[in-house]
């Protein structure tokens, strides 16, 4: 291979590369209101009273969370007994229970939300106002928690 088109041929890969860079770096951009819902976050149960602790968190620019702190009253060693397919009788603590939430505007939608509780998966919609964020998750019926960011 001749030197001017090796020459050539560097240069349209660093190209390339440069402009697959770019478009990553533009994919990953988000809104502050969607970029609050990334973090650490205080489980609040439907009844008003504290429960575990998760992180959410971005992976392929999809919004996932885990639980870090079970809820009062569980060890570190429970189980998802209630659960099915393949969070069943997995560990609660570490148990990624939000799944493929995708920005849509300054919300996330389109994931699903296990509750450990009753082993259901829901369909949802997560948005943060402040350092609050709030989860709405339909099955047969409206379900909505909420949190305050964890300090």
């Amino acid at each position: 291979m001749n030197t001017t088109r090796r020459k050539t041929l560097c240069a349209f890969a660093f190209a390339l590369l440069a402009l697959v860079s770019v478009a990553g770096a533009r994919a990953q951009q988000l809104s502050p209101k969607l970029q609050n819902a990334i973090g650490n976050w205080q489980i609040v149960n439907s009844d008003g009273t504290p429960g575990g602790k998760a992180d959410t968190y971005l992976e392929n620019g999809k919004l996932f969370g885990r639980v870090t702190e079970v809820r009062p009253g569980r060890t570190p060693r429970d189980v998802c007994d209630k659960c099915s397919g393949e969070y069943k009788n997995q560990l609660i603590l570490g148990m990624v229970i939000m799944r493929n939430f995708h920005p849509d505007g300054d919300d996330w939608v389109g994931g699903t939300v296990v509750d450990p509780e009753n082993g259901k998966e829901y369909q949802g919609k997560i948005w943060a106002v402040g350092k609050i964020i709030s989860t709405c998750a339909a099955l047969s019926a409206s379900r909505c928690l909420g949190g305050p960011r964890a300090g």
